[in-house]
């Protein structure tokens, strides 16, 4: 894989710890996309082992917040080098022995990873070293060489998340717990602290214009948001039940 900077390191463990890892540092102040993180995640875990057992470790424990659908098309858009470690990194949540078990949200996404072509270690630290990279050739479990990859440790690490209760005072992962990790909740979490329409929310979740304003017009009926005509436009903005429903103080 290509090198990964400190900069794209440091922007991962700053998403991670708004959503509940308790890596040290500042979170994201802005909201975090979770699907989108999970393949960025995938894209720079050869560099970064904390990291990435980490990212396991949550996915293992709150793979309920995962829109597996979406998780599924970015995967299918992403390199042939992501969906490997990303097949390794859901594999890692569900089969470890600390891990989920069962997670039906990462079933499709699975099934479109493939094994690289040319095994190689996890991380670039052992593939760097000849002797630590046969060792890993030699020692790695079943579950990374199935994604062509060395690796002898499956172990997760729950201490290093916080509890359900903390996360759902993030407000993009409270519109997950409301509506389901869904286009709904994406609409949300885009319309957290401005005014916006359906034209520009289905750029930023990556939907088309049509499954998001359906997912607009279904909001508006439940009451969660606002649409407000002006001039040629429709803004949209949360209604007072989502600002206390997700815990915004203000607009």
């Amino acid at each position: 894989m290509e090198s990964t900077s400190e900069a794209t390191l440091t922007s991962l463990y700053a998403d991670w710890r708004r959503i509940g890892v308790a890596f040290t540092g500042k979170a994201s102040p802005g909201p975090v996309d979770v699907e989108n993180l999970i393949l960025r995640t995938a894209a720079a875990a050869s560099a970064d082992e904390r990291l990435t057992v980490c990212a396991a470790s949550w996915l293992a424990v709150f793979h309920d917040f995962v829109d597996g659908r979406r998780l599924s098309e970015l995967a299918r858009a992403s390199t042939a080098t992501v969906r490997a470690y990303l097949g390794a990194l859901l594999s890692l949540a569900v089969e470890s022995p600390d891990g989920a078990r069962r997670a039906p949200q990462f079933e499709t996404t699975l099934s479109h990873c493939r094994p690289l072509r040319k095994s190689r270690a996890f991380y670039v630290s052992a593939e760097q070293l000849p002797a630590y990279r046969d060792w890993m050739r030699t020692h790695t479990l079943p579950l990374f060489s199935r994604w062509g990859l060395w690796h002898d440790d499956m172990t997760l690490k729950r201490n290093s998340l916080q509890p359900l209760d903390t996360l759902l005072q993030v407000p993009e992962l409270r519109a997950r717990a409301l509506c389901g990790p869904s286009i709904e909740a994406a609409c949300l979490a885009q319309t957290l602290h401005r005014v916006t329409n359906a034209r520009l929310l289905s750029r930023e979740i990556n939907a088309t214009y049509a499954a998001t304003h359906a997912a607009v017009q279904r909001l508006i009926g439940r009451g969660l948001l606002q649409r407000e005509r002006k001039g040629v436009r429709q803004e949209l903005r949360l209604s007072p039940l989502s600002l206390l429903a997700l815990g915004i103080t203000s607009p």
